[in-house]
């Protein structure tokens, strides 16, 4: 049977990773994470990456919507969720920094 799990998690007052993830037997069969924003008073997407459309891929919406491939091999997507729930962690205030610099 496969679950559905969402949630979201504040980085700081105006960031927020949104994290959808489907399971099947403890392990991750599809998911997204979501890095989104608020800037001058609306909450912009920023940040994504997902396994849906049946590839892995990463959309920086600074540059385009077209989404990115991503090369993953070896890794489970167990891996992959937590390695780029790291990424965003720790790059967020970047991300935020080119999608805002390319807005003005």
């Amino acid at each position: 049977m496969v679950k559905q799990i969402k949630f979201t998690r504040t980085l700081t007052s105006e960031d927020y990773l949104d994290v959808t993830m489907f399971y099947e037997k403890g392990k991750i069969i599809k998911f997204a994470l979501n890095y989104r924003a608020v800037i001058k008073g609306k909450i912009q997407p920023i940040y994504r990456v997902d396994n849906y459309h049946g590839f892995l891929h990463e959309q920086r919406l600074w540059r385009t919507k077209e989404p990115i491939p991503l090369n993953e091999a070896g890794l489970s997507n167990n891996q992959i969720v937590d390695k780029y729930v790291d990424e965003i962690y720790i790059n967020f205030y970047k991300y935020k920094e080119y999608y805002t610099k390319d807005k003005k």
